[in-house]
């Protein structure tokens, strides 16, 4: 289940566990550099370990943003709906 850990105007952060592995859900609703800033400083005091994202492989924007934030690829999975995925992980 997801957890709202960061929730602001522009955007909120959700935490999920999922077999002891630490997944980061964002839903952001304006996008300027300021955002980015503050988004920036809430990921470093949200996270206590590696955080693990899921990307939408056709998803040319998503990528940008992960690699913005620090993730960095992990590996490709095929999901329960036969979808190829792909995990990204930030160390901490």
């Amino acid at each position: 289940m997801k957890t709202p850990v960061v929730a602001c105007d522009d955007y909120t952060l959700y935490l999920e566990d999922y077999n002891g592995f630490e997944f980061i859900h964002c839903d952001c609703r304006r996008w300027t550099n300021e955002v980015r800033k503050r988004m920036s400083e809430d990921l470093v005091k949200i996270q206590t370990g590696d955080l693990y994202a899921i990307h939408e492989i056709e998803d040319t924007k998503h990528a940008k943003f992960l690699k913005l934030f620090g993730f960095n690829f992990l590996e490709d999975f095929v999901g329960a709906d036969s979808k190829a995925r792909q995990t990204y992980v930030r160390r901490a």
